[in-house]
């Protein structure tokens, strides 16, 4: 017998996107761990059989029956954990990427299952690569995360005999029954009411690129290391400024639009976790939601002043952050170009990312987190004192790789020109030239 539950409105969303169009492989988001050490292949699946078998998420399937759309929680299934040796091959790291490639591109049945899937590549003599991918709706980044860490709490607990945290007491049921307390309270239409009025007179999104429908989903992905100095010098201005380090940034993704377009009114998407509770934030699940960020950029206001603007509006974009983008989407006015998203979407990934397992410590890399209309801006700290990450995904149809890179060298030389010595100048005087798209 399997349970069954409704879908949270983030799961809805992508699964009637998916019904759109089956053939849509976007939906699949991925990510590795590089772990180093002497890891134990057989005791790693094991760990990673059992948290799969606690993990409802993992087991789900959905469907319709004569109640509607629900997700079915099924007993653990017979399901294969793939191990690949590529240590031999000429070029170890590239064999394994290839393979990964290769794994991003399946299809996931999501009405028959399995909807995740798990491989373990030996790279070198103590040298990992755990590929790790499922459909987003049943699970996003953040449940990603959470599921790797239990993981190697499993591991070590198999290795050690140490016994992992006790997980806390809450299931995906509590999590949609949440869900749907939440799309039936007062809350809600507050939140709805906010998001109406924000974004009243709005354009519409804008691009770097001359955008085009183009029905691509699919995405392209280059990225830089913002040297450790740098990021200090931009830690240093969000302390002048009264703000942090990922608020600067968001501001510079904004004058980076205005300097390619002469926009002042700049509209962005703002990936959030959309778990405002404990409870929500202990669950795999798919809860992640987008809002808009509306941000007002002249010429003439100092840079201080922007990196100010701009933490108030995501201040206000938090507070409101769980009412769902595609309801919202529905009740503004139709794009002239058709586009969906609210354009450009910056995603700060400030944490810190890296588990021991048994004593192997790992890196995790993403691979991708879901759909690219336009352009996604990844930025990751990783807490380890190397300076910042950035990554520019482009949708495929609108960006070529020298056109992302060109993007991208643009990107890192405005931020270049940032520091706290500039504070007070105006974003004329610092934008250096423009690029018409």
């Amino acid at each position: 017998m399997s349970a069954r539950l409704p879908l949270s409105a983030a799961q809805a969303g992508v699964w009637v996107a998916q019904q759109l169009d089956p053939g849509d492989r976007s939906f699949n988001i991925a990510e590795f761990c590089e772990i180093r050490g002497d890891l134990q292949p057989e005791l790693f699946e094991r760990a990673v059989r059992e948290i799969v078998s606690e993990t409802e998420a993992l087991r789900a399937r959905f469907g319709i029956d004569e109640i509607g759309l629900g997700q079915f929680i099924t007993d653990p299934a017979d399901w294969s954990m793939s191990h690949v040796d590529v240590s031999g091959e000429a070029d170890p790291n590239g064999a394994a990427h290839r393979r990964m490639a290769a794994e991003l591109a399946r299809e996931y049945d999501t009405e028959t299952g399995p909807v995740f899937s798990s491989v373990l590549f030996r790279v070198g003599p103590k040298l990992f690569y755990w590929y790790r991918a499922a459909h987003h709706v049943a699970v996003d980044g953040f449940a990603l995360s959470l599921i790797a860490g239990r993981v190697a709490g499993m591991y070590t607990e198999l290795v050690t005999g140490r016994p992992r945290q006790q997980l806390p007491p809450h299931s995906l049921r509590d999590v949609v029954e949440d869900d749907a307390r939440y799309q039936s309270s007062a809350e809600f239409e507050r939140d709805r009411e906010f998001w109406l009025e924000r974004l009243a007179g709005l354009r519409g999104p804008v691009s770097p690129v001359d955008w085009k429908p183009s029905g691509n989903r699919d995405s392209i992905r280059t990225g830089r290391q913002l040297p450790a100095e740098q990021v200090d010098r931009l830690r240093a201005l969000a302390r002048r400024a009264q703000a942090t380090w990922p608020e600067v940034v968001i501001a510079a993704v904004a004058v980076h639009l205005h300097r390619a377009t002469g926009e002042r009114d700049v509209l962005m998407g703002l990936p959030v976790s959309g778990r405002v509770t404990p409870m929500l934030r202990c669950v795999p699940s798919m809860l992640t939601n987008a809002v808009p960020l509306r941000l007002a950029i002249a010429p003439e206001a100092t840079l201080s002043s922007v990196i100010r603007h701009t933490a108030g509006e995501l201040e206000l974009a938090r507070e409101h952050q769980r009412y769902p983008q595609e309801r919202l989407l529905r009740e503004l006015p139709a794009i002239p170009d058709g586009r969906r998203q609210f354009g450009v979407d910056v995603n700060i990934m400030a944490f810190n990312y890296s588990f021991s397992y048994a004593g192997c410590q790992s890196v995790t890399h993403n691979l991708r987190s879901g759909p690219v209309e336009d352009l996604t801006v990844n930025v990751y700290d990783r807490l380890d004192g190397t300076g910042l990450w950035i990554e520019f995904d482009g949708n495929a149809g609108l960006y070529g790789p020298a056109e992302l890179a060109e993007q991208l060298d643009r990107f890192v030389e405005l931020l270049g020109r940032w520091s706290a010595e500039d504070a007070d100048r105006t974003i004329e005087a610092l934008q250096g030239p423009s690029h018409e798209p």
